[in-house]
């Protein structure tokens, strides 16, 4: 089954994130296992940084215009 990533909110990434990260730390997986979870963790990493960005983007945006430029703390 593929996963559609770019169709998870935030919070499905990050759950099924922490779930390969279950799995790889069990030590139960084949290598062979263990590379495809590795894949899918990267995948979803990069749709939680690429919703993290947006959102960045959006609060510089909405963000009330200074003098000064506060960095954002992630």
């Amino acid at each position: 089954m593929i996963e559609k990533y770019d169709e998870m909110n935030f919070e499905q990434a990050m759950e099924a994130l922490e779930e390969a990260a279950t799995s790889l730390k069990s030590g139960r997986l084949s290598l062979e296992e263990s590379v495809l979870v590795y894949d899918k963790s990267i995948m979803l990493y990069n749709r939680c940084r690429k919703i993290l960005d947006e959102a960045h983007q959006k609060i510089e945006i909405y963000r009330p215009q200074t003098d000064t430029k506060e960095e954002f703390e992630e």
